[in-house]
């Protein structure tokens, strides 16, 4: 049994997704089967998510003079995450250490936060152009597996050099300025990391694959009972909201990508729901994360059964459509999330003599810390957009959020207390100095 436990915390820990989640379910599978999967997922994951929707429910429902309020407490919450922030990218490189692979690691993490940091670093010091890069989050996670599937970690010249060009390349291409814009030079350039990556994981496949009849269909019955499960649960929304597939759609590409604890989906979900304005800042920064952080459970689950709630409430049709769309955004990061375990896990069952888990277990936090620098400076100027709502000086705000993350540093190595008292330390202080500035 303990052997179990183990390969399934080995295995969600390279697997995209909720890590609860995904744990709960390969104890559920092992104790009743397919079953024990799907339930043991559901209970890991509802508790969050249910308070999540419950409360972006009311905070919706509030009046004008509630939501200003909201606004002063999620400056504070937003402090409270950045210095969460910092300690992760601060753990990033004390693993990169570890693993000794510090000099890379802390390369590829100011790398990530340089090329996809551009707008929010334009915004912050009032430059009005358009970045040269500001990657989105897809396209460095493309470039990132690119990179680790064909260089395999090994990074010789040769390897080293071809991946560095293509990857400029594509970069050019994707950024926000499109420096090459040349028709099909793209996906001449994405066929190429194709071919690329597929040569490079073949390369180190040492002796003959078992393959087994038996294990999988074992794993296409269980994806199959991930994706009824979805659907099932999506189907109150398929009547209420009319853009359900698009959203769906996302949320599984969302958890697909999210690598490196809880904290780096904000990175990703920043990036396919307010990047691409399927979610308004304010709605994603100020309610859904503010409440998602404050709340115990998957950060996965709790975010896209949130925005499943503001996207549904918002297309007017009543807030049971809220309801609906977050039931089947609840549904998406646990069918995404369980369904990607068990694929993974089968994988590793049958790749076992193959160094690339054990390649992107190394490198894949570097970059998600990177992207998660990135939502560190969107989550500052949000506090400077509060600051410009009530015509504060800009400074002031950022002067205030500086010391409130360092009063966190001082409470967390001074004390030892819970992350939830640690947040409504933060709200506390954040509501009480922006009332008085108020005042005076």
């Amino acid at each position: 049994m303990r052997t179990n436990l183990i390969k399934n915390v080995i295995v969600a820990n390279i697997t995209p997704g909720a890590l609860p989640v995904e744990i709960a379910s390969g104890i559920g599978r092992r104790i009743c089967g397919i079953s024990g999967m799907i339930l043991a997922a559901l209970m890991m994951a509802l508790p969050g998510a249910f308070l999540t929707v419950l409360i972006v429910s009311l905070i919706n429902a509030s009046g004008e003079a509630v939501l200003r309020q909201i606004l002063f407490a999620s400056a504070g919450v937003t402090a409270y995450i950045i210095f969460m922030l910092i300690e992760y990218a601060r753990g990033t490189y004390a693993e990169c250490k570890k693993n000794q692979n510090a000099k890379s690691g802390l390369f590829f993490m100011f790398l990530v936060f340089f090329l996809t940091s551009g707008k929010e670093l334009y915004q912050i010091f009032g430059v009005d152009r358009t970045p040269v890069f500001d990657v989105s989050t897809v396209n460095i996670l493309l470039i990132a597996f690119f990179i680790i599937f064909y260089t395999n970690g090994q990074f010789n010249k040769r390897r080293l050099f071809v991946s560095a060009v293509i990857s400029v390349l594509y970069c050019f291409c994707v950024g926000e300025m499109e420096l090459i814009s040349v028709p099909g030079f793209l996906l001449v350039l994405r066929i190429m990391m194709i071919v690329l990556a597929v040569y490079g994981v073949r390369r180190n496949i040492q002796g003959k694959i078992p393959f087994s009849w038996q294990s999988f269909r074992k794993l296409a019955g269980e994806l199959i009972c991930w994706a009824l499960f979805l659907v099932v649960f999506s189907l109150p929304a398929m009547v209420l909201y009319p853009d359900i597939f698009s959203f769906l759609g996302k949320g599984i590409v969302s958890a697909l990508m999210s690598f490196g604890g809880g904290d780096a989906y904000l990175a990703v979900a920043n990036g396919l729901f307010v990047n691409t304005g399927m979610v308004g800042y304010e709605d994603f920064y100020s309610k859904i994360v503010s409440v998602a952080n404050a709340l115990p459970g998957s950060i996965l689950c709790k975010i896209l059964s949130g925005v499943g709630y503001i996207l549904g409430h918002q297309s007017g049709r009543s807030v049971w459509a809220g309801y609906a769309v977050a039931l089947s955004g609840f549904a998406c990061s646990v069918a995404a999330s369980g369904g990607t375990f068990s694929a993974v896990n089968y994988l590793y069952e049958r790749f076992s003599n193959l160094d690339i888990f054990q390649t992107i277990r190394r490198y894949i936090r570097p970059i998600v810390a990177g992207l998660l620098l990135s939502v560190l400076a969107s989550m500052l100027y949000q506090n400077m957009v509060i600051a410009s709502s009530e015509e504060w000086p800009a400074a002031v705000m950022l002067l205030f959020t500086a010391a409130l993350c360092l009063l966190n540093v001082y409470w967390k190595r001074c004390t030892r207390i819970r992350s939830i008292f640690m947040v409504l330390f933060s709200v506390g202080i954040s509501l009480a100095a922006c009332n008085l500035i108020c005042i005076m």
